[in-house]
């Protein structure tokens, strides 16, 4: 049996048309929209998990981010100062080369 991730958006709604009407039947109308209201707020819960997950996936991922580029431009710094260095000894090795 595949597992509920693996079925086609059409399979999904006609999944869930066959198991709306198995438990319509099963009920009166009164109970019907106790059931349809429970299996709602179900729905809400597991919206409200998926959001913050969601939530919480893009901001360590834009932290991610953040550090590379903290990262990127401490190594540009780092390679600036020793760029610098090397021009002050090449200056330095060019001036006592004249003389």
């Amino acid at each position: 049996m595949k597992k509920l991730e693996e079925y086609s958006p059409t399979e999904l709604a006609t999944l869930a048309t066959i198991l709306g009407i198995i438990i319509a039947s099963k009920f009166d109308v009164d109970q019907q929209g106790v059931v349809a209201n429970f299996l709602f707020g179900v729905a809400q819960s597991i919206f409200i998990i998926a959001a913050q997950i969601s939530n919480l996936n893009a901001k360590e991922e834009a932290q991610n981010t953040s550090n590379a580029n903290t990262n990127s431009s401490n190594t540009n710094k780092d390679l600036q100062k020793q760029i610098d260095e090397l021009k002050n000894l090449i200056k330095k090795f060019g001036d006592n080369n004249i003389c």
